[in-house]
């Protein structure tokens, strides 16, 4: 009876939760700043277990798989930290709406693409969270 009250409870919690959208701007110029310092400090902390774990020599189960989410974590990071600078210096001519909503970007630069692809970075952190999962999945059967 106590689940049943549990998960009911949960469920209209979820139901009634506000949305929070995958992308959302902060306030000003210091809500950029405190978000890239986190990217910074999240990266830093990813460099801390990369090299912990390599200066451990860490090979048992679960731990290649480990190294490989790390480093991508941190190219997540790198990415999406350089598509927040480079979103302050794209015009918004650049950018085809309808609707009101943007539904192209036009590329004339290095610059302009590497802003692109970090739009994409979803395909750095999803394999990042699947070798995740795999090292944690081996952790668990040890």
């Amino acid at each position: 009876m106590k689940r049943f009250s549990a998960l009911t409870t949960l469920c209209l919690i979820v139901l009634q939760a506000a949305p929070a959208l995958a992308v959302q701007h902060h306030g000003g110029t210091e809500g950029l700043v405190a978000h890239q310092t986190g990217h910074l400090l999240f990266m830093a902390g990813m460099v801390y277990l990369l090299i912990s774990t390599w200066c451990e020599r860490h090979s048992a189960s679960g731990w290649p798989q480990f190294t490989t989410f790390l480093i991508f974590i941190l190219l997540w990071n790198l990415l999406t930290f350089s598509g927040h600078w480079l979103a302050e210096y794209i015009p918004p001519s650049q950018f085809q709406n309808q609707g009101g909503h943007h539904i192209a970007f036009t590329i004339h630069s290095s610059a302009d693409l590497l802003f692109y692809l970090s739009r994409l970075d979803h395909l750095l952190l999803l394999p990042a969270l699947y070798f995740l999962f795999l090292a944690l999945k081996k952790w668990r059967r040890q």
